[in-house]
């Protein structure tokens, strides 16, 4: 059974990259170049899908196609409100209110505080509006949930 790709890398990649550019004439060799180093810079290994000859030159645009226009690198993005840090039940057990709190500090938007308190399933007023209040009812949850816990087991 035949590989149904092929793995580019090194010479062979920029060969390839070569003979896909050499189909943009209003490119100069120097531009051509220049795209070849710059994915050559930005791509490791390159993966091929090994279809029949007549396949690919079907699908290789017209030789009078401008190439299309380069897309600005995204911005980076800080990564996404995790809910579960700090877990707020083992900040209190393990360090106390004041840690709790200070651990929660961190934390500006209010919608991320409602978030933790949910996910977190502690019990929280719908209707605060402050994030230093908020902060407090999650911390005074956790610590009636801890409450709880050491009742049901005693």
């Amino acid at each position: 059974m035949q590989k149904k790709t092929k793995a580019l890398s090194g010479a062979s990649q920029d060969a390839y990259f070569r003979r896909i550019l050499k189909a943009y004439p209003n490119l100069s060799a120097d531009e051509r170049d220049r795209l070849v180093q710059r994915l050559r810079g930005e791509i490791a290994q390159l993966r091929l899908r090994r279809t029949a000859r007549a396949e690919i030159e079907t699908s290789v645009p017209p030789a009078s196609a401008p190439l299309p226009p380069a897309s600005p690198r995204p911005a980076i993005v800080a990564p996404p409100f995790d809910p579960f840090c700090p877990n707020v039940i083992v900040v209190v057990r393990t360090l106390g209110r004041e840690a709790a709190l200070a651990a929660l500090a961190a934390i500006d938007s209010l919608d991320d505080l409602r978030l933790l308190a949910r996910e977190q399933r502690l019990a929280v007023a719908a209707e605060l509006s402050s994030a230093t209040d908020l902060r407090a009812a999650i911390v005074a949850a956790a610590e009636r949930r801890i409450a709880n816990r050491m009742a049901a087991a005693g």
